[in-house]
């Protein structure tokens, strides 16, 4: 079986645009076989997704994740069920917690400028990542080429997303993988195998206006509210 699934977003309870329900709905409506709503520093959006989809029951599984900014820069966290311990900041400490709980760890954006960027960290410790983003579709292209080139050197599965805060952005760097089934705990799984490719794709200039009219609103807004 093959599962197309969205591992990197981020809603309203982090810093995303919509709400966890609204990017539910969508990756339905996209096809989707599985969505990460990966918020900053909390399972929280993820949680509310996974009430939601047992509510309208959809054909979506949803995994619970975490975009969690450690010490060194921002890792993917992908469980097969909710934790209730906070993961740690520091990222050797995180892939030590996500091991005893079945959680993989995922290297995110790691060589983009100007972003919490893992990369320095990671090439001292690869083994504290159980696999790389090697596409995220929201920076600029040649800033995802390390991270395929590292992965490769490694022997790291390699993983993409597109890491929407607006719902245009959702699904437009899917990853591809191969499981028996698509629920959380078998895609982790093959993921962690290295049964997974990403998609290599770019985002559309009317998505990018809509992303940075959102990054602008946000500035704004905290600037407004620092007054």
């Amino acid at each position: 079986m093959v599962c197309v699934a969205e591992l990197h977003s981020h809603s309203t309870a982090s810093d995303g645009k919509y709400t966890p329900e609204e990017i539910l709905l969508r990756a339905v409506n996209l096809g989707l076989s599985a969505i990460a709503i990966s918020d900053h520093n909390t399972f929280r959006g993820s949680a509310i997704a996974l009430e939601a989809s047992k509510k309208i029951d959809v054909e979506l599984t949803v995994i619970p994740a975490n975009e969690v900014r450690t010490h060194k820069g921002d890792v993917l966290v992908l469980c097969p069920r909710l934790p209730y311990e906070e993961p740690p900041k520091d990222p050797h400490e995180l892939y030590e917690w996500s091991c005893k709980r079945g959680c993989i760890t995922i290297a995110a954006h790691p060589f983009h400028i100007g972003r919490k960027s893992i990369g320095a960290y990671m090439k001292k410790n690869p083994m504290d990542f159980d696999a790389i983003e090697v596409w995220n579709s929201r920076g600029l292209p040649f800033l995802n080429w390390p991270a395929i080139r590292f992965a490769e050197k490694y022997h790291k599965p390699k993983t993409s997303g597109s890491d929407a805060h607006i719902i245009q952005e959702l699904g437009t760097s899917p990853t591809i993988i191969e499981a028996e089934e698509c629920d959380a705990e078998t895609i982790i799984s093959s993921i962690k195998k290295g049964r997974c490719r990403p998609t290599i794709r770019y985002m559309k200039l009317s998505t990018l206006y809509g992303v940075v009219k959102w990054s602008l609103h946000r500035r704004v807004s905290k600037g407004k509210k620092a007054i």
